[in-house]
């Protein structure tokens, strides 16, 4: 199958905000290109590869809101304890079924050579061929 096959989403209809659209188009590119290269572009990947563009993105907005305001969140000046942030766990969470849907479609490093059609090239002589090869008597 080729790459005509999975036809990109309005990134614009479904996310409201312009950066999250641009960054899930981004994402796309990266998750085909890698597809493409693998050889393991399918229909039946369409869902997988959606879900995890949409991880991708919550991931990459929780980040960027943990990396502006921190792990620890200021809280009830009271007591003095911060509390965690809750774009941390979102981003924790992302991070998860990211690792798992990059493992399905086969884009980690551990699954990538399971997944990737083997490319078998021609077998190259060497001299210790003509040495270990059975000799006609």
């Amino acid at each position: 199958m080729t790459e005509a096959t999975l036809s990109e989403p309005d990134w614009f209809e479904l996310y409201p905000e312009q950066s999250d659209a641009l960054e899930a188009g981004r994402q796309w590119a990266a998750v085909m290109a890698d597809l493409q290269t693998a050889g393991t572009i399918a229909d039946a990947n369409g869902h997988t590869v959606r879900r995890l563009i949409e991880f991708r993105v919550q991931y990459w907005k929780a980040a960027k809101h943990v990396a502006e305001h921190g792990t620890i969140l200021a809280g009830n000046k009271r007591a003095k304890i911060g509390q965690w942030n809750p774009y941390w766990s979102a981003m924790q969470h992302a991070d998860a079924r990211i690792v798992v849907l990059e493992s399905k479609l086969g884009l980690d490093p551990l699954s990538r050579g399971k997944a990737t059609k083997v490319q078998r090239g021609k077998k190259k002589a060497r001299a210790a061929d003509t040495y270990l090869k059975p000799r006609a008597d």
